[in-house]
């Protein structure tokens, strides 16, 4: 008020307040008219300094609005956008006739949402709008022009988010962007948005606004980033880490209320035309009334508004000032990708302690080890390995750290050791002196010594290269050498496996802490896997994609051997990293739904008594009772037997080893599970990939006389192994009765066609067990029929179904009661 006009104005003068809260005020004098302007009646008419600019808290200072004119009434014409339930009719200013009517100053909830006193008198959302769609009552175009021509109106029966702020957000309700003085005219965003290439791919104004909060004054009404979408795009080119892409895709080439800096292409409203020509062209038209958008030029920024802003806006701000063509220059190829290396998994620890730590217990860290300054490797304190053993025993007992430059395993299983040459120790082709002689592996399990074997002893070529350490290093190439002096081994970033090996290069994640920068699940390919994926057992080859997290292929890149299915076995035993060739040959991998980290926790360790098994078998097979006096047998024991051997066997039963099988599936027999020639395990029309009883039985109850363990012969075993968890259990007896009714989840679940359902019944009793679908109609009657008490599982077949979710539901004696099952084909 002190400056107003001539200076003479009081508050008493003024009926209204047009903005002040982000860019500028005017004022609505008591006759109707802008203070001010010509049509006044107040004493200063037509002297102007009427519109007051700020922005960001910077004052800007008064111009003359329209002073001038003798039209700038406060009518419909003008509060149309400003106000709340505008109408023609009826005046908003008690003793001027003819503005029209408001019913809120401002925009109030209803502006967006409709009128409300259906909805808040009942509180029937159906009375409510969430886009309420409608056009200005002086809009002869009944709705909006879009870009391509066509006029869309309002609809009830829709909820488009773009024509409901652009029924505010535009001029002259058609498609042209209006501009004037060398910018974009304010409240133009919706022709700007349906001319860029957001606007084509049908984003909505809330897809990164959230109508209800505000931008300006440090607001959180923006909710998606720009990085959310190109996590691809990094700057480059010198531009500070702090420039965000809206510096450049959203410059301040509309004006509001004033223009800033010096630049002369600054104004205080951001574009929504994101897109950017790197030219220096013009970007309005000859008129300078419209953006441009036609043949020549489409709509766009160039480099005077994307660039000069910052580059020739102040001499003193720290940024280089620069002439368009210096800037022209420098936008040329502004994109480029953010190059992905690695980085260590030590790079990880800081803002992924759990994991990390729960990692650098694992065993993963461990499958080599580099040697440096001739010092032994460090392991856990729970490791139990014979370390001090090593360097008074490997090869002839002549060696020391100085001559081993890395270590293969020694976490778990066994240990080898390859030398300052590049070869495995003990094998033909070392340069030490006791090349050939063996006594170069060291095994041992579960805190026990199993002592020294001759591993290769005989061959030339055991040279520590890509083709070994691809699966125990991270970021393994074949170019390069890791090796100083010995040339040709190819090269690794991080010893043993790294944070990096399953979720790829982090450099960029690290740097930016973009999650789009990481991957959960890295699927990578070996470079000497000439198939380029891993042959399935079904004969598919599955290769690598970044759209896709398939554990199971990133687990089975290196726990398989030879990129195929066939399980591979040697010396009566499934050889070592075979898990993935027989997880995917087990009823587990006919289950879509199951994964490698179905079970595992990827990030810690199973042996030393880790916790890396997050789901036991009971979780899935509650319906299954081992009988037989086996009260503390587990159900792996049997179905996960040491049927695979990585160091040693062990016992005296000939069949047990020290990695556990993922075949799961017993067939109670005694016929060897390989192949004639002993070279994989069998899966064929004849016999399916499984164990049998010797690897199931025999690997405890002939292991070891003074175990406590009742020795059996192979007859004795298979006759045990015959419905070995017992039809009581199914069928119902006197010994299976339970206490209480219960319906359980079926298993597998989801399922595809097939599934068990359990119910248990403590007495007889007529019982329906039915299937409904989403819309509550019966599909199927599985049973209807009185049954005997017992545990009762029944299958259920689902092939003429569709994928979609059920209901079953039991109806026994009193009880009821329905779970939710899924159907996925």
């Amino acid at each position: 008020m002190d400056s107003l006009g001539d200076g003479s104005h009081t508050w008493a003068d003024i009926a209204g307040v047009i903005g002040g809260f982000g860019w500028k005020s005017r004022f609505v004098g008591t006759d109707g008219y802008i203070i001010g302007t010509a049509g006044s009646s107040f004493g200063d008419a037509g002297y102007g300094h009427n519109q007051f600019n700020f922005f960001g808290g910077e004052e800007h200072g008064w111009v003359d609005y329209d002073k001038d004119k003798t039209t700038k009434l406060y009518n419909y014409g003008c509060f149309k956008c400003h106000t709340t339930g505008g109408d023609t009719s009826g005046t908003w200013l008690s003793g001027v006739d003819g503005l029209g009517n408001f019913s809120e100053g401002g925009i109030g909830c209803e502006s967006c949402h409709g009128p409300g006193s259906a909805h808040a008198s009942t509180g029937n959302t159906d009375y409510i709008d969430r886009v309420y769609e409608y056009a200005h009552l002086d809009n002869s175009i009944g709705g909006l022009v879009w870009a391509d021509g066509d006029t869309v109106r309002p609809s009830t029966d829709s909820d488009n988010v773009n024509y409901l702020c652009g029924t505010c957000h535009n001029r002259s309700y058609t498609y042209p962007i209006n501009s004037k003085g060398g910018f974009i005219k304010h409240h133009e965003q919706w022709d700007e948005f349906v001319t860029s290439r957001h606007g084509d791919l049908g984003f909505k104004c809330t897809t990164c606004h959230d109508p209800h909060k505000r931008v300006v004054w440090e607001g959180d009404g923006i909710k998606t980033m720009c990085e959310t979408c190109h996590a691809d795009k990094a700057s480059q080119m010198n531009h500070a880490v702090t420039l965000n892409c809206i510096d450049c895709h959203m410059p301040f080439a509309a004006k509001s209320g004033t223009t800033r800096g010096k630049s002369g292409y600054k104004g205080d409203v951001r574009s929504h035309l994101f897109t950017i020509i790197p030219d220096t062209n013009s970007i309005f038209t000859d008129d300078g009334s419209a953006v441009r958008d036609d043949e020549v030029r489409t709509a766009a920024l160039n480099v005077q508004f994307a660039c000069l802003g910052c580059h020739n806006d102040d001499p003193n701000d720290a940024i280089p000032d620069k002439t368009p063509a210096e800037v022209l220059a420098g936008a040329q190829n502004m994109h480029s990708p953010l190059e992905k290396n690695y980085v260590g998994s030590e790079a990880c620890a800081s803002c992924h302690d759990t994991k990390y730590t729960d990692w650098k217990d694992s065993g993963h860290p461990y499958k080599f080890t580099v040697i440096e300054n001739n010092q032994p490797p460090t392991y856990p304190d729970f490791v139990v390995n014979f370390q001090d053993q090593w360097m008074d025993s490997l090869g002839d007992g002549s060696h020391t750290w100085a001559d081993i430059a890395g270590v293969i395993g020694g976490f778990g299983w066994k240990s080898r050791f390859v030398g300052t040459d590049g070869y495995i120790i003990g094998t033909a082709g070392s340069s030490f002196g006791d090349a050939g002689y063996g006594h170069n592996q060291f095994n041992f399990f579960g805190g026990e010594e199993h002592g020294w074997v001759d591993y290769d002893k005989d061959k030339t070529t055991k040279l520590y290269n890509y083709g070994c350490f691809k699966c125990h290093t991270t970021g393994g190439d074949t170019s390069g050498t890791w090796l100083s002096g010995v040339d040709g081994l190819g090269n690794f970033s991080e010893g043993g496996i790294g944070c990096e090996s399953c979720h790829g290069p982090g450099s960029a994640h690290a740097s930016t802490g973009n999650t789009d920068y990481i991957d959960r699940v890295y699927e990578y390919a070996h470079l000497d896997n000439s198939i380029g994926g891993l042959v399935w057992a079904d004969g598919d080859t599955v290769r690598p994609s970044t759209d896709s997290d398939n554990v199971n292929y990133l687990c089975g890149t290196c726990h398989n051997r030879s990129y195929t299915y066939p399980i591979n076995s040697k010396g009566g035993f499934i050889k070592h990293h075979e898990q993935w060739d027989e997880m995917i040959a087990s009823p587990h991998g006919d289950q879509s739904w199951m994964n490698c980290s179905t079970c595992h926790d990827p990030h810690k360790r199973v042996v030393w008594d880790g916790e890396g098994i997050t789901k036991t078998c009971q979780d899935c097979h509650s319906n299954v009772t081992v009988i037989n006096d086996h009260t503390t047998v587990n159900c792996i024991d049997c179905h996960m037997a040491f049927a695979a051997k990585s160091g040693t066997t062990r016992g005296q039963s000939g069949y047990k080893g020290d990695v556990r099988s993922h075949l799961f599936r017993i067939i109670p027999d005694t016929n060897s599970i390989f192949t004639e020639d002993g070279s994989a395990v069998k899966d064929d029309a004849e016999r399916q990939a499984a164990l049998n009883v010797q690897f199931a039985c025999l690997g405890c109850h002939n292991d070891d006389p003074d175990d406590g363990i009742t020795n059996k012969t192979l007859a004795e075993a298979l006759a045990s192994a015959q419905n070995i968890h017992g039809l009581d259990a199914i069928v119902g007896s006197e010994n299976t009765i339970p206490k209480s009714f219960a319906l359980k989840q079926n298993f597998p679940n989801p399922f595809n066609p097939g599934t068990q359902i359990v119910f248990h019944l403590p007495k007889r009793s007529h019982v329906k067990l039915t299937v409904y679908n989403m819309a509550g109609q019966l599909v199927a009657t599985i049973v209807n029929q009185v049954m005997e008490p017992g545990v009762k599982q029944i299958n259920f077949n689902a092939s003429s179904l569709p994928s979609g979710v059920y209901f079953y539901r039991i109806q026994a004696s009193e009880y009821s009661d329905t779970r939710k099952m899924v159907l996925l084909k």
